[in-house]
């Protein structure tokens, strides 16, 4: 039997992952305004008008009317962390990927388009503005399915960048569906 890599997969892969998820949490970039069972009610600090509902995970359906007679897809069950602009009916979905070394994860960002149809049958009355949030790793090795991000308008964000939390606060305040 040949020994497994140790640096990928199992529990490192949940290690990681989660160590990244937490890393690139906006909760420093708002205010909560009220707690609700399955969200809380925020305020961005560079714009305090304006209230969203965040939520993640297993919690984020429980907030939004949806058709429960579509089958949800794998992959699009519990995402990293939602922000929800209730005003403009406007979903915000953001999907952090860690990687740092081979595996199949470029495969799973190229999944994008399909969780966007997903979503937008599953929640028809909201638009759905999926954006990822991507370790460096990609930038080096997923070069293809940047460029295809790019062509198709799909926003992606460097988790690692210093201004990470201000260009994707940016982005969800300012962005024209």
């Amino acid at each position: 039997m040949e020994k497994r890599n140790t640096k990928s997969g199992g529990k490192n892969t949940n290690r990681n992952g989660l160590s990244y998820e937490n890393h690139t949490n906006l909760d420093s970039e708002y205010d909560i305004v009220e707690k609700n069972l399955h969200s809380i009610q925020i305020q961005f600090r560079k714009n305090p008008e304006k209230n969203f509902l965040m939520t993640s995970k297993k919690k984020f359906l429980k907030c939004v009317e949806y058709d429960s007679t579509i089958s949800k897809a794998h992959g699009c069950k519990q995402p990293d962390e939602v922000y929800i602009d209730e005003s403009r009916s406007i979903i915000f979905i953001l999907e952090k990927k860690f990687q740092q070394c081979g595996g199949s994860v470029c495969e799973k960002i190229q999944s994008v388009n399909f969780k966007m149809y997903h979503f937008q049958k599953l929640i028809p009355d909201y638009k759905i503005c999926y954006i990822y949030c991507l370790s460096d790793w990609f930038k080096h090795n997923c070069k293809a399915e940047l460029e295809y991000f790019d062509h198709e308008k799909i926003p992606y964000f460097w988790g690692n960048d210093k201004n990470y939390k201000e260009k994707i606060v940016d982005f969800i305040l300012e962005y024209k569906s």
